[in-house]
């Protein structure tokens, strides 16, 4: 039986396939694939046109979660609300409507508390995460995902 690592880096592998894929297709040009040669009179290439663009449109859903899990954690924290009224992690990381964070949930479906990828939004009286919204976010354990900065530049 494979572990877990061997089946992520065997994602990682089908991620560059993808990626070829869709550049092949045109998809990332032209998400409606209008750039393919298609005879627009034939009914049977306007079905594979229809069947192609949910496909690529999936694998390129696909393609963004494994480009996303491929970056390193850049930062971590308990998350405090600050002055303004917007969370953010000791080291002064404020998230905004729309951050992407990884958060640590307790919510009894595993043994043991577990990383979830989430959206943080905004629900018309306070920021909240979109996926696990009965999490509280004051005190909530985050990590964020990025390109490490070139401390050259940085």
């Amino acid at each position: 039986m494979k572990s877990l690592s061997q089946v992520m880096d065997q994602s990682m592998v089908l991620k560059n396939e993808i990626s070829k894929l869709l550049l092949a297709s045109t998809y990332k040009e032209c998400s409606d694939l209008s750039a393919l040669d298609i005879n627009y009179g034939d009914s049977e290439q306007l079905l594979q046109l229809e069947v192609l663009r949910d496909i690529m449109e999936k694998l390129a859903d696909i393609e963004a979660t494994l480009d996303y899990m491929s970056l390193p954690v850049v930062e971590g924290g308990q998350l405090v609300k600050n002055a303004v009224g917007k969370y953010e992690t000791s080291s002064g990381h404020v998230l905004h409507a729309g951050s992407m964070v990884e958060a640590l949930i307790a919510d009894g479906i595993y043994n043991v508390p577990y990383w979830s990828i989430d959206r943080v939004e905004h629900d018309g009286s306070d920021y909240c995460l979109d996926k696990n919204s009965y999490v509280g976010m004051d005190g909530l354990v985050v990590r964020i995902r990025g390109k490490e900065e070139d401390e050259t530049y940085g």
